[in-house]
């Protein structure tokens, strides 16, 4: 039997083993090729409660943004925290003295734009969008004299900036709804927590 091995072995050329040793070595990669993937599924599955873990706490944040804002609103002493939202007599003070409505109309195409880009989709919306406006974008619109106006009186009075600032977003809601030729009140009819 052996020398019948031998005798094959020798008939056997070179280019049969590298051939046998080449299927050899591919069944063992397929093999392990196997591991991997089942590997990968292993952490696409982990990558779903990831993605929903990520989904929960976006949620949660919206849900916070959102009554910290209330909280914030409800205790401002220049704007009157019901919908429509409107200035207090302190707010329309302020406005007059420190001339809001002329600042905002010097930079109404730039806050015009920004509003814009949010492609507000009802009154509440552009509300909403009004009054983060000069929280968002104070520094970007407003040349430095003006800023420096805002935060020389703020700082005088001991006035909070942000209780200032809101005084300009309802400005701008104003003066965007007027340009779009909606009433203030409609606002309420979109208001989410009315309907």
């Amino acid at each position: 039997m052996q020398t019948i091995f031998l005798k094959l072995l020798d008939q056997l050329n070179g280019a049969v083993l590298v051939l046998v040793a080449i299927l050899v070595m591919a069944f063992w990669a397929i093999y392990k090729l196997g591991g991997i993937i089942k590997t990968f599924s292993f952490f696409e599955k982990k990558n779903e409660n990831f993605d929903k873990s990520i989904d929960e706490m976006k949620t949660n944040i919206f849900s916070i943004k959102a009554t910290t804002d209330l909280l914030y609103q409800n205790h401002l002493s220049t704007i009157k925290s019901q919908s429509p939202i409107s200035l207090t007599e302190k707010g329309k003070a302020i406005s007059t003295e420190l001339k809001m409505e002329e600042m905002v109309i010097n930079h109404w195409e730039v806050i015009k734009s920004e509003i814009d880009k949010k492609n507000p989709s009802n009154p509440y919306d552009i509300q909403g969008i009004s009054m983060n406006l000069p929280k968002d974008c104070f520094e970007h619109i407003f040349n430095e004299e003006e800023k420096m106006k805002i935060k020389t009186y703020a700082y005088k009075t001991g006035a909070n900036l942000l209780e200032i600032l809101p005084i300009i977003g309802v400005i701008i809601r104003d003066k965007y709804l007027e340009e779009k030729n909606i009433p203030v009140e409609d606002v309420d009819a979109n208001d989410p927590a009315k309907k």
